[in-house]
């Protein structure tokens, strides 16, 4: 503690705002989870026909459902923060420290991703057998479920059935070398776990390969990598390889404005250099980079060829790309993590309590959100529109907020639990292990 008496301010993550990032994006995602069962509306933009013209599906303001988009940018995060301390650490000359950086990065990926989601999905696999999503069979028979229907866990008749069943999904679902997006229905949300897994061990070779090499060239190297997996539309790889192409970028500019500083002027010419007039010019250009990020991270889901304002990105999509959205996303979320280094407003809004606290939480949140929202969420929103009435647009509206509400508390309460009892025993396991 302090002389004070206070206990000592913990020093702020270099990446402390990409935390936050994070912790927002996955809200996104419960929010597109929470309500794709009961609308598709949040899958296609405004004006895509006569139907579609709510105020949720216009630019901007979709971002708080558009939980594909969300993907993205957890990808590209994952990757600028799993580069960070390796670029820095070889920008340092320490390539002793960087290669076991990376070495124990590379040791402990598989174990930080698999085993929490395995446990989710073996109490989902527990849940099933005792009924717990028998519920959520019954609603998607009634016309209350008019948007997209959801995967649930088979019920079997013995446990022996039911744990062969579980063990012959976690098999297919965890193959490393298997590069097809699985949604296997103990927990459809847990696709991206294995996309992550492969995505990071194809960064690590990346980096290891660009290890010899001069900034420049690395540089150049990972543009050229992420280019051409945009390409050959491995999107998922390209994230990961623009968040580390960003890192890389803003460790040469931090790098550029130590060795600035060293020369500190002397004169009052000097000074004014410091501070030109065009700087006011350069902060207003990166706000319009950055809104037009966000402009490109709100395109449709479906429809797009005939959205307003998304047209022509449709037209200019690799004919490789079906759906289109995920090109336009692994770009996007590539311009916005490098924006937001740049822009102090955005930062100290990502370093706020709340931001930070469910950027903590973010990993036990989201394998946490789905087997919950199928299980309980299914079985009490029949219950609050029979309560509320659906009759009505507005009482239909009514019925959905008070079940997001209810179901957004009981998934962060569980995913605290979650977080303290279970995702961090095992980090410490894992360094332990190691």
């Amino acid at each position: 503690q302090s002389s004070g008496g206070s206990p000592p301010i913990r020093p702020v993550s270099r990446t402390a705002y990409y935390d936050g990032l994070r912790g927002l994006a996955c809200l996104v995602v419960f929010n597109f989870h929470f309500l794709y069962p009961y609308t598709d509306t949040p899958k296609h933009g405004w004006g895509a026909d006569k139907w579609n013209i709510y105020p949720h599906q216009l630019p901007f303001i979709c971002l708080l459902v558009r939980g594909r988009a969300m993907v993205t940018l957890f990808f590209a995060i994952s990757g600028y923060v799993l580069s960070h301390g390796f670029l820095k650490t070889m920008r340092e000359r320490q390539a002793d420290k960087a290669f076991s950086r990376l070495a124990s990065l590379a040791v402990r990926r598989w174990i930080r991703l698999y085993l929490p989601a395995t446990i989710t999905t073996i109490l989902s696999c527990v849940a099933a057998y005792w009924g717990a999503f028998d519920a959520g069979r019954r609603f998607q028979r009634t016309a209350l479920l008019t948007g997209t229907p959801e995967e649930h866990p088979p019920r079997k008749m013995s446990w022996e059935g039911q744990w062969a069943d579980y063990c012959a999904m976690w098999w297919r679902w965890s193959n490393p070398f298997d590069w097809d997006f699985h949604w296997e229905n103990y927990d459809p949300h847990t696709w991206t776990i294995p996309a992550e897994f492969r995505c990071s061990m194809v960064l690590f070779v990346m980096l290891l390969a660009g290890a010899g090499l001069k900034q420049r060239w690395r540089l150049g190297m990972i543009a050229l990598v992420t280019a051409a997996s945009l390409r050959y539309a491995r999107w998922d790889v390209a994230t990961f390889t623009g968040g580390s192409l960003v890192a890389d970028i803003h460790q040469s500019a931090s790098h550029r404005k130590e060795e600035e500083a060293r020369e500190l002027p002397t004169t009052e010419s000097d000074l004014e250099d410091e501070c030109p007039p065009c700087s006011e010019f350069l902060t207003e250009l990166k706000w319009l980079i950055f809104i037009i990020a966000l402009y490109i991270l709100s395109f449709p889901d479906n429809k797009t060829q005939r959205t307003p304002g998304f047209k022509t990105l449709a037209y200019y999509t690799p004919a490789c790309y079906w759906p289109q959205n995920f090109f336009w996303y692994a770009i996007a979320s590539t311009i916005i993590l490098w924006s937001i280094e740049q822009l102090l407003a955005l930062q100290s809004i990502l370093s706020s309590a709340i931001p930070q606290y469910l950027g903590k939480v973010s990993f036990a949140f989201y394998l946490c959100h789905g087997p919950l929202l199928h299980s309980i969420g299914f079985a009490i929103q029949p219950k609050i529109w029979n309560t509320f009435g659906h009759e009505t647009l507005a009482m239909w509206c009514f019925g959905l907020a008070v079940g997001w509400t209810m179901m957004l508390a009981l998934s962060l309460c569980t995913a605290h639990v979650f977080y303290k009892f279970v995702d961090m025993p095992l980090v410490r396991a894992t360094r332990w292990l190691e």
